[in-house]
């Protein structure tokens, strides 16, 4: 009896071991034979993951799964990636050759025919591409790729590197792509759960030096407090744009690492201009000079953005230094709008015109932390000059800006993922742009912005962004607010994180853990 109870003991302990053993955590990091795991926890997640829908690419990128035919440096200068080499043939025409040696997730070989395949399918699955590459023709021999635009087309070789340009196996069932895309990167997606997680492992094929980590997980945590606790417990190793307000947190604690950088996003309103009030440009101009961009900034999201003047930020010599913007008068905004008719009968507090109070809606969405906390700012700062404005948050505003179901929008945009002014003009301001929600249109701005698609001199197309953005500002054509610095905070045992200015670089070869 004794005999028997001694073994059944041992064979308890044996067992308790066991589990104690198979137990793991994103501290755990050695578990199954010595695997270096890392999870990240992310804000934002896609409803799928074929780089050529909607912005789905920015996190194939982000993923570590896809890669385009060239990529920026720090300092967003164009280096090869999937193309070794090229060259301007003349304005129209410009040759790849692409970096032999290189295999898709699937052992398929990339040659030019299949990277011609892969733009090809994005220009007929997302009008941005045809907006941003404003390819004519391709042709396709061995390594070698011909692109032939339909102008002088300056901006094409920073817009490759737009992820929308991610290279696919079209030669694969691209109906799976929503949940497992078929690219060349370091990493292959292993799993994926629509706006829950994606796993990611080491492509072992990789063409470049191996991916030191060898199983990645992003979990869609959209809380910022909850993504900061998830860091603080252990859950996660690593979490991006921690909120202002938790920031502090980590600075100065030799348990974390934090890297911060000055964005290339702004967070600007859209003014839907087909909206009852907001055609009226007096209504517009008052909006931009009754919100406070320098407390928002300073006060509100604790230094952690700028006061903005246009879309694009300071740091660019094209950007806010060289316009003339807004700075807050309640003062002129209230004189302004009672200039224009607008008064407040009732003593309510909110202005009328014709019998109608100016009662504007505003759409934003909370997954990026900024935007209801500046809702609620302006909410309060409109009212002060006699405007109601309504917050109505969104999971996502997608739906709502394609339906224009709004009169403002708050939205976060990179506004020079490529380095280069003309792309970003293009979309949101351009008649007809497909980012264009607003419905803003003006010939000068658009014969600006036709010019920067032959213009070689770099001088001068800044000169002719810097035109194109003043005339869109006097024009109040959207509201430009701050623009947020980005950050990333990792556990210690981390390393390879770092921000980049595009923020659609993160996972990388390098990135590891202890």
């Amino acid at each position: 009896m004794k005999k028997k109870l001694a073994i059944f003991l041992v064979m308890v302990l044996l067992c308790t071991s066991l589990v104690a053993c198979g137990k793991s955590n994103s501290g755990d990091k050695t578990a199954n034979g010595g695997t270096k795991s890392i999870v990240f926890g992310i804000g934002q997640f896609p409803t799928n993951i074929d780089p050529a829908l909607e912005f789905n690419g920015w996190y194939v990128y982000m993923f570590g799964i896809g890669e385009t035919l060239v990529k920026f440096t720090d300092n967003m200068q164009i280096e090869p990636l999937l193309a070794d080499s090229w060259n301007r043939a003349d304005d129209l025409t410009w040759k790849f050759h692409i970096r032999p040696g290189v295999k898709f997730h699937n052992g398929v070989v990339v040659t030019a025919e299949a990277v011609k395949s892969s733009l090809e399918r994005s220009l007929k699955l997302n009008p941005r591409t045809a907006e941003i590459l404003l390819i004519n023709s391709m042709t396709a021999d061995g390594q070698n790729l011909t692109i032939t635009t339909k102008t002088p087309y300056e901006a094409l070789l920073g817009n490759l590197a737009d992820p929308l340009a991610i290279v696919v196996d079209t030669t694969a069932k691209t109906e799976t792509f929503a949940q497992a895309p078929i690219g060349t990167g370091p990493f292959k997606i292993q799993s994926y759960s629509e706006s829950k997680q994606a796993v990611v492992e080491k492509n072992k094929e990789y063409w470049g030096e191996k991916a030191l980590a060898d199983l990645v997980t992003f979990k869609y945590i959209k809380d910022n407090n909850t993504r900061s606790m998830a860091l603080q417990s252990g859950e996660i190793d690593v979490a991006n744009n921690i909120s202002s307000s938790n920031i502090a947190l980590y600075e100065g604690n030799s348990s974390y690492k934090v890297d911060k950088i000055s964005s290339l996003r702004i967070i600007m309103g859209y003014e839907n201009l087909n909206s009852e009030f907001l055609k009226d440009p007096a209504v517009r101009k008052a909006i931009a000079l009754g919100v406070d961009r320098e407390s928002y900034a300073k006060t509100l999201l604790k230094g952690t953005a700028i006061a903005a003047v246009g879309p694009f930020p300071a740091s660019l010599p094209f950007g806010a230094k060289k316009l003339t913007g807004y700075t807050y008068d309640k003062a002129a905004a209230a004189k302004l709008l009672a200039d224009a008719g607008y008064a407040d009968s009732d003593k309510d507090g909110i202005l009328e015109k014709n019998g109608k109070k100016l009662e504007l809606r505003m759409a934003l969405y909370p997954t990026r932390a900024e935007l209801p906390i500046l809702g609620e700012a302006m909410q309060a700062q409109l009212k002060e000059i006699g405007i109601s404005l309504k917050l109505e948050s969104y999971e996502s505003v997608a739906t709502v800006l394609k339906n224009n179901d709004f009169d403002l929008c708050l939205y976060s945009v990179n506004t020079a993922t490529t380095g280069d002014p003309q792309s970003f003009l293009t979309l949101y301001f351009k008649t007809g742009g497909s980012a264009n929600y607003g419905g803003y249109t003006n010939q000068e701005v658009d014969a600006l912005i036709n010019k920067l698609s032959t213009e070689r001199d770099t001088q001068a197309r800044y000169g002719l962004a810097i035109k194109a953005q003043q005339i869109i500002l006097n024009d109040n054509a959207d509201l430009f607010l701050v623009t947020p610095t980005l950050n990333i905070i990792s556990k210690k045992t981390v390393s390879g994180i770092k921000m980049y200015p595009v923020d659609y670089y993160l996972l990388n070869n390098k990135v590891t853990i202890e």
